[in-house]
C-alpha cells in the first residue's frame, strides 16, 4: 500500500450511532491510506439552500428520468435494449398526450427526502468538496455498511496504478440495489471494470472517483444548487450526465453493500 497512499485518500459516510459498522469497516481499512469519517456533524440541513425548480444541474426530468428507467429496465433485459427503449419513450414522451409522465413517472413525486436521506445526500457532498481541495489524485467514498472483499485493497491498488493518467474517472466499485452487468456490456478489463455506456450509476456504496470529477461537481453545485427530493446516487447519475463522464462499474465488484445483504440493518441510522 505504500505506492497507494501517495494516490488515494478515503472517505467514509457514517451515522455516529452506527457504532459497530464503524468497528467493523475500521478494522479493514489499510492504515497507510488517510481516512476521513464523514459523519452527520458535518452537515446541517437546515443551513442549506435547496433549490426548487424541475431541472437538476440543468437535465429537464425527461433525461433523469430515461436514464433511471434504463436502470430499471436492465434488471429484466439487456442494457443496451433498456437503452433503446428508454430513447423510445423520451422521443414518444414529446408526441403522446402524458408528455413527460411517460417518461418521468420514476420521480413525478418530488417531494423532500427525510432527514436521514438528506444528512446521508450532503454527507457524500461533503466528502467530494473535501476531495476536490486535496492534493490526492483519486478518492474512494464508501458508506459505513460496506464490505471489503479479502483483496479489495490489494485490486484497488493495481488498479489507481493502472489508471492514474486517466483524468474524469469515476466508478461504482460497491454492490446493490441488484443491479449487474448485462449480456450487452462490454467484457470487462483486468479489474473487471466495464463502461455501462449510459449515465447509470449502481449505488454509492463505494466510489472511486479522480479529484477532476469532484471539482466539476463541485462547480454543478455552486452554480445550479441541489434539490431536496433527489438522494445521492440519483444526483451522481444526473451530474454524469450533465459532465458526460463514462461512468464504469465493476464485476465482481470490490465492496459489498452490508445492508442489503442482511448483515447490517437496512435503515440509515
Amino acid at each position: 500500500m505504500s505506492r497507494l497512499k501517495d494516490l488515494l485518500d478515503i472517505h467514509i459516510i457514517h451515522f455516529s450511532k452506527l457504532a459497530e459498522r464503524k468497528s467493523s469497516l475500521a478494522k479493514q481499512l489499510p492504515t497507510s491510506i488517510n481516512s476521513w469519517w464523514v459523519t452527520e456533524y458535518f452537515v446541517d440541513i437546515n443551513q442549506s439552500n435547496f433549490v426548487n425548480g424541475d431541472k437538476v444541474f440543468g437535465v429537464t426530468p425527461r433525461k433523469i428520468g430515461m436514464d433511471l428507467g434504463i436502470n430499471s429496465r436492465s434488471l429484466s433485459r439487456s442494457r443496451r435494449k433498456a437503452k433503446y427503449e428508454g430513447y423510445f419513450l423520451l422521443l414518444r414522451s414529446f408526441l403522446d398526450n402524458r408528455g413527460e409522465s411517460l417518461v418521468a413517472s420514476q420521480i413525478e413525486t418530488r417531494a423532500r427526502q427525510k432527514v436521514p436521506i438528506l444528512e446521508n445526500l450532503h454527507q457524500h457532498l461533503f466528502a467530494i468538496k473535501q476531495a476536490s481541495n486535496s492534493e490526492k489524485q483519486f478518492h474512494l467514498i464508501i458508506e459505513d455498511d460496506a464490505l471489503p472483499t479479502e483483496s479489495a485493497w490489494l485490486n484497488l491498488e493495481n488498479m489507481i496504478l493502472s489508471i492514474k493518467k486517466r483524468d474524469r474517472f469515476i466508478a461504482f466499485l460497491g454492490s446493490g440495489a441488484d443491479l449487474v452487468r448485462t449480456s450487452s456490456d462490454k467484457k470487462i478489463d483486468a479489474f473487471g471494470l466495464y463502461n455501462t455506456h449510459t449515465f447509470c450509476t449502481r449505488t454509492a456504496v463505494a466510489t472511486l472517483y479522480s479529484r477532476d470529477v469532484c471539482q466539476d461537481i463541485c462547480k454543478l453545485i455552486e452554480k445550479y444548487g441541489i434539490p431536496d427530493w433527489m438522494p445521492i446516487d440519483y444526483l451522481l447519475q444526473v451530474a454524469t450526465r450533465k459532465l458526460k463522464i463514462k461512468t464504469f462499474w465493476q464485476d465482481p465488484p470490490l465492496f459489498r453493500q452490508g445492508s442489503e445483504i442482511g448483515v447490517f440493518k437496512s435503515s440509515l441510522r
